[in-house]
């Protein structure tokens, strides 16, 4: 999820040690939960021929996933250069390296750099970013078809896990920052966009939904 003069200190806290351990996690044990339940909403909305946009693709497990079950192509964009570099390395190690394209932007800021797609990911992303209107809307209007979110669940353990992460990051002098933003108006701001959606499912901690353009 991060860059050039990242917001929210996000290439700090997605550094390239992280970045190994989240590698060596995928390559191990396959997705996660959530994010396998992700590409099997996905796949079974058709994606089959389709290009897939992950915004925040960390690196990238989730698109590689989505090219495995049918995609033609995916474009990475993500705000933290060790993600990115660590991604591109993963991509090639799996046979994918013609088939995604990486990008190190703030996709809030800066979505005219990158073209529209079929599907649009993000998973675990709009809880680490501040302006969630501008993120998801960008999002949104970047999808021809489909939108996957994953997002925290508006619970009171998520809130006092927030605070208390957050306390911890002002105590070690990090800028980091956890936003719970109200799920409904995430929703909302897909719906504002034309997408309707077609898939709601809780797992844990998250919320994952999944988001058709109505025509």
């Amino acid at each position: 999820m991060n860059c050039c003069g990242s917001p929210n200190g996000l290439d700090k806290v997605f550094d390239e040690s992280l970045a190994r351990d989240d590698v060596s996690r995928y390559l191990r044990q396959g997705l996660d939960k959530p994010a396998h339940l992700v590409v099997s909403a996905l796949a079974a909305q058709g994606i089959a021929g389709a290009s897939v946009l992950e915004v925040g693709s960390g690196v990238g497990a989730l698109h590689l996933e989505l090219l495995k079950s049918g995609a033609a192509r995916a474009t990475s964009v993500d705000l933290a250069p060790a993600y990115i570099e660590t991604a591109q390395r993963l991509a090639a190690r799996l046979g994918f390296a013609n088939a995604v394209e990486h990008h190190l932007l703030d996709f809030a800021r800066q979505s005219n750099e990158v073209a529209e797609a079929d599907v649009v990911v993000m998973n675990r992303v709009v809880c680490c970013y501040p302006d969630m209107p501008a993120l998801v809307t960008a999002a949104a209007g970047h999808a021809r078809r489909l939108v996957a979110l994953t997002f925290p669940r508006d619970v009171w353990w998520m809130r006092l896990g927030g605070k208390l992460m957050n306390v911890w990051m002002t105590i070690t002098r990090n800028t980091f920052r956890f936003y719970l933003h109200p799920p409904s108006e995430i929703v909302a701001t897909v719906k504002q966009a034309g997408l309707a959606p077609v898939f709601q499912r809780r797992s844990g901690p998250w919320n994952i939904a999944v988001f058709r353009r109505e025509h």
